[in-house]
């Protein structure tokens, strides 16, 4: 091979085009997140560089549902980041940077999907610093992950201990989107809402008026007290009748669904009265009241309408991360 073919040759290799499937996520997010960085700062580099921290270190990832992105992959993209900042929440944190996964058959298939990660991500003030892009795929497919940092006290799901009562927090203030069980308040919320409703766990946690927390998942309410009952070993006694929802929704709907803000919270008795008063600043929060945890075995005691159900038995694993004690 002359030279003029060897050139050619190299400049046809698969592994060298491929790498234009990045412009993509180049022509969509911020080249620059923090500029006080300089030049190091700005994205490009094998991996982004990001300001020093103090505190714990939190690191969370979610995939999206096949259905959801092939169907509606702009409100993928933007739950993608939206999960990954409650999950941060959650913990007590302070989001500071996300990267995403994407595999898509072609640009255009990819551009809504990147559209709802870069609206999701100026609505919160969080940066998409990285990532993969696979433009030559077979299906659409897409994952996106945080890093945060706790400054002060991890919520952790383990924490919750015998006394405690559960309360639920949540954003009242939207609708069911489209015929998913998303109960979306967020989409169209104020940045600045949006942005203090997302801090407001990491207060609490400051304050140390809620030392256990689990976000309100995919399983919806009543997933996520059998998630934080596993987590913390300990018996919890839900009250469905005290569970605060917005009118004219049924019960089923609410107690499934996936709440664009939504934590159920573990507080001692004697810091209650303080948690209620700060979320009431709020109006668009419902705090509320919904149980306690108690003395016995693993395991979630639902009360409904006077009558008593053994919900779940704690020898039947669902997560497998139980408590070791």
């Amino acid at each position: 091979m002359n030279d003029v073919g060897l050139v050619n040759a190299l400049r046809s290799t698969s592994g060298l085009l491929a790498k234009r499937d990045i412009r993509s996520a180049a022509a969509t997010f911020c080249h620059q997140p923090f500029p006080q960085l300089g030049l190091a700062g700005m994205l490009g580099d094998d991996a982004a560089v990001l300001p020093a921290q103090t505190g714990q270190l939190l690191l969370a990832c979610e995939g999206m549902h096949p259905g959801l992105v092939e169907e509606d992959p702009w409100f993928a993209g933007w739950s993608g980041v939206l999960v990954n900042l409650s999950d941060i929440a959650a913990m007590g944190g302070r989001p500071l940077a996300l990267v995403n996964s994407v595999w898509s058959t072609g640009t255009e298939d990819i551009s809504a999907l990147m559209e709802g990660m870069r609206f999701a991500c100026d609505r919160f003030g969080v940066p998409m610093v990285g990532g993969h892009s696979n433009q030559q795929s077979s299906y659409q497919a897409l994952s996106v992950s945080v890093l945060g940092v706790a400054e002060g006290p991890v919520l952790s799901a383990r924490a919750a201990r015998p006394g405690d009562e559960l309360w639920m927090l949540v954003n009242k203030a939207g609708g069911f989107y489209r015929h998913y069980p998303f109960w979306d308040a967020a989409t169209h919320a104020p940045p600045e809402r949006l942005r203090s409703q997302l801090a407001l766990l990491p207060m609490l946690a400051a304050e140390q008026l809620v030392h256990a927390a689990k976000d309100i998942s995919m399983g919806g309410l009543i997933g996520t007290a059998v998630m934080f009952a596993e987590a913390c070993g300990h018996q919890l006694i839900l009250d469905l009748d005290a569970v605060e929802r917005p009118e004219g929704i049924h019960d089923e709907a609410w107690l499934t669904c996936f709440p664009s803000f939504g934590y159920m919270l573990a507080a001692d008795p004697s810091r209650t009265a303080a948690l209620a008063q700060l979320a009431s600043r709020d109006s668009t929060l419902i705090c509320c009241r919904v149980g306690y945890f108690a003395s016995g075995d693993c395991s979630v005691v639902v009360n409904h309408s006077g009558d008593t159900h053994h919900f779940w038995d704690g020898t039947d694993a669902l997560t497998g991360f139980g408590c070791v004690r």
